[in-house]
């Protein structure tokens, strides 16, 4: 594999780069978790480290050095605007740091896959490394340097108390943001997304999952108490097993912060030392509320797609990507006698069955992978010749078959005689430089609807024109006897 050299120019511009943008996130997500700083405690609200370990896991073009000075950059300005003396700053920015740092680390030393992310145990394992691992190390040289510093808000009379709430604060933002940004879509998934919104007719049961979210987060806030933070289990199972995982974890987010937010105005309003004494249990019970949904999410995906490439196989040809013989003829058998009263959808058929010429010799002179590869290769010539909402399908052996819907007779003879042309013209080259020609027989019927004999009459009758343009010297196109009578042949 050839790879692009990258000029001394192109990697610092990629530093700058990627200096700008952390510098800019970070500033931004930091002076958010500053300006929520409860009372003198450590912040209740803090995206920045998990955001920054997100980017860092997401985006290579932004794991570089440039991108590490931006988190510097962002971490000490946004700490020393809102008042913090130097060194504080410049210790809480290394153990912000030391989170995403030790992360990355364990995860290269371990092997990890996160790419993969939304498979097996993948996911769980990455909340653990960055628990035990990333999180526990900033709670930890926090805990160990900063209470030293002049000017200093953590005290070590409570150093076991601020250890916990660093700690446990760390990993309930990993668990709230780290899932976005590592679920953000690329383009060409929101392009799917969009095409099959446009496609699909909206339906107001989808969005009752959310809706349900809406009301038991309503809940937490008229009957407010330690019991709130189950309020919204039933809705997020709902959430996770109905949208995909970027919008579970969107929404994930939302509530645990709405409910932390709510459930610490509750307790500091009590008191200072109520805060202290129930803040833990809150933070580990919202991270095991956040596990759950993502889990369900994740294990809904898994068997979507499994069910997906079950069905896939099971439709299609193995050798070809054709559908094969089964499904060709339910999807015919659709197409003629379920959508024959849409009239303005399907107004004619035209049927195709085509069969490669001498196929046994090629098999016999080069061998069945040979043999194969021929078959690949024809088909691959088909398709640039036919729609994409054409039905091709393989019957068996060297015989394939073609629907086509909304054409004219003369526009499916123009096709079908392109594809014969197309597979006569088109030599195939084999892997000693050697070319084979092939050639194609085909035999084409045609049906205006809604009036419509059955599929299996119409494709026995391409079949008859197949076998007439066989014996008439194969390499050609026949159309059925009742179309034209005597059979029309078309030669290239």
């Amino acid at each position: 594999m050839v790879q692009a050299i990258t000029t001394p120019h192109q990697r610092l511009k990629d530093n700058i780069s990627a200096f700008f943008i952390i510098a800019a996130i970070i500033f931004v997500t930091a002076l958010a978790g500053i300006l929520g700083r409860p009372l003198l405690f450590l912040a209740i609200f803090w995206p920045a480290n998990a955001i920054l370990l997100g980017l860092l896991l997401r985006f290579n073009s932004l794991k570089n050095i440039g991108g590490w000075l931006g988190a510097f950059a962002g971490f000490m300005i946004a700490d020393l605007l809102t008042g913090n003396s130097f060194l504080v700053t410049l210790f809480l920015t290394i153990a912000n740091m030391l989170n995403a740092l030790v992360t990355l680390i364990l995860i290269r030393l371990l092997k990890l896959h996160y790419k993969q992310y939304n498979k097996g145990l993948t996911f769980l394992y990455l909340f653990t490394i960055s628990a035990f691992g990333g999180c526990l190390a900033a709670a930890t040289f926090a805990c160990l340097t900063v209470p030293h510093m002049p000017n200093t808000f953590m005290s070590m009379d409570r150093i076991w108390v601020d250890f916990g709430m660093w700690w446990t604060g760390e990993i309930l933002n990993v668990i709230a943001f780290l899932p976005i940004i590592l679920a953000i879509p690329d383009k060409t998934t929101i392009q799917n997304y969009y095409q099959d919104f446009q496609q699909k007719t909206f339906q107001f049961k989808t969005l009752l999952p959310f809706l349900g979210v809406i009301l038991s987060v309503i809940l937490t806030h008229f009957f407010i108490g330690p019991g709130a933070i189950m309020f919204p289990i039933a809705a997020l199972v709902w959430a996770a097993l109905s949208y995909n995982l970027f919008f579970v974890a969107i929404i994930n987010c939302v509530i645990c912060m709405l409910l932390y937010n709510a459930l610490t105005s509750y307790y500091i309003e009590q008191s200072p030392n109520a805060y202290l004494a129930t803040t833990l249990s809150v933070r580990i019970g919202l991270f095991m509320l956040a596990l759950a949904p993502l889990t369900l999410a994740i294990i809904s995906l898994n068997r979507q797609k499994l069910y997906h490439q079950i069905l896939y196989l099971a439709n299609h040809d193995g050798l070809t990507t054709t559908l094969n013989r089964r499904h060709f003829y339910e999807e015919s058998e659709k197409t003629i006698t379920e959508d024959a009263d849409k009239k303005h959808l399907i107004q004619s058929v035209t049927i195709l069955v085509l069969d490669l010429d001498h196929f046994k010799k090629i098999n016999d002179q080069y061998g069945h992978v040979i043999g194969d590869y021929v078959l690949q290769e024809f088909s691959n010539q088909v398709r640039t010749q036919i729609r994409s909402d054409d039905l091709f399908g393989r019957l068996g052996g060297e015989e394939f078959a073609i629907l086509f819907k909304n054409l004219s007779l003369e526009q499916s003879v123009q096709i079908a005689q392109r594809i014969c042309n197309t597979v006569f013209t088109t030599p195939i080259h084999l892997e000693d430089h050697q070319t084979l020609n092939i050639s194609v027989s085909i035999g084409l019927s045609y049906q205006t609807l809604p009036y419509c004999v059955p599929f299996q009459q119409l494709i026995k009758r391409a079949d008859d024109a197949l076998y007439l343009a066989k014996e008439k010297g194969r390499n050609q196109l026949c159309l059925e006897q009742d179309v034209h009578s005597p059979p029309k042949m078309f030669a290239p």
